[in-house]
C-alpha cells in the first residue's frame, strides 16, 4: 500500500473519530440540558414572600383598581400587572420615581386595561412586586386582586343604574407565587373584606389563612393547622 494510501485511510479514521466524538459531546450536552431544566422545574420553585412589605391597600373604584404598595425599606425594584413586565409602560407597570427608591408606590388602572380578567361582575389581576428590576428572585411577591360588584340577591338594584355609581360589594387580596409559571391554585394567605377596599398587613397573616373583615371577623383555618393551634 502506497504511502498517500495510509495517509487516506489515517484521515479518514481520525475523521470517524473526531465524528464520533462530537456526536458523543452533543449527546452528553443535551442530557445535561435536560437534567439541569428538570432540577430547575423540581427545585428552584419560587414562592410567594411578603418578606419586607409592610402593607398592601386595593381600592375598588367604579371602573378601577387601585394598589397602593408600602415597604420597611425604601423600594427600588419595579411593580406590574402580570403580563405588563415587557411592555414596561403605564399604568400596568410602575417605579419609583427616583434612584433611591421609595417606601410608597402606587399603581392605578381601568378594569379593561392591564390584563385584567372579567367572570360576570367579579373581576381580578395579579400584581406581581419584584425587588431586582430585571429578574424575578426568591423574596420577591405577588399578589392576586379580587373587585366583586356581584349584588346580594336580597338587594334590588336599578337596571338602569350607571357604571360610575356602582360600589364593589367584596375585594380580595391574596399572596400568591410571582412566577408566571408557577400553578394558580398555589395561593397563601388571603384578605377578604365585605366593602369596596382592603388592606393586607403581613404581620396578621398566617399561612393558609383567610380573614374576612366587616361586621362580623371570622378565620378559617384547615382542620391540620387548627390542630397545631391547640397545641
Amino acid at each position: 500500500m502506497s504511502g498517500l494510501q495510509n495517509g487516506f485511510m489515517l484521515l479518514f479514521a481520525c475523521s470517524l473519530l473526531l465524528a464520533a466524538y462530537v456526536s458523543a459531546n452533543k449527546q452528553q450536552k443535551q442530557q445535561n440540558q435536560e437534567i439541569w431544566e428538570q432540577d430547575l422545574s423540581d427545585t428552584f420553585k419560587i414562592e410567594g414572600s411578603d418578606q419586607g412589605i409592610q402593607k398592601v391597600n386595593l381600592k375598588c373604584g367604579a371602573n378601577s383598581m387601585n394598589v397602593v404598595l408600602e415597604t420597611e425599606k425604601p423600594f427600588t425594584g419595579v411593580m406590574y400587572t402580570r403580563g405588563s413586565f415587557y411592555k414596561q409602560t403605564p399604568p400596568c407597570f410602575m417605579k419609583p420615581t427616583v434612584n433611591q427608591g421609595s417606601r410608597s408606590l402606587e399603581m392605578n388602572f381601568q378594569l379593561d386595561q392591564c390584563q385584567t380578567l372579567k367572570d360576570g361582575d367579579l373581576y381580578t389581576n395579579i400584581v406581581v412586586i419584584q425587588n431586582d428590576p430585571e429578574l424575578i428572585t426568591p423574596g420577591d411577591s405577588a399578589f392576586s386582586l379580587e373587585c366583586d360588584f356581584r349584588q346580594p340577591r336580597s338587594l334590588d338594584v336599578e337596571a338602569s343604574m350607571q357604571a360610575r355609581d356602582r360600589v364593589a360589594t367584596g375585594s380580595k387580596i391574596t399572596l400568591t407565587s410571582p412566577d408566571p409559571a408557577a400553578p394558580t391554585e398555589h395561593l397563601h394567605n388571603s384578605v377578604v373584606s365585605n366593602s369596596d377596599s382592603v388592606e393586607y398587613i403581613p404581620k396578621f397573616s398566617r399561612p393558609n389563612k383567610t380573614i374576612h373583615l366587616g361586621s362580623v371577623e371570622e378565620v378559617e383555618l384547615p382542620s391540620s393547622a387548627q390542630g397545631r393551634d391547640e397545641l
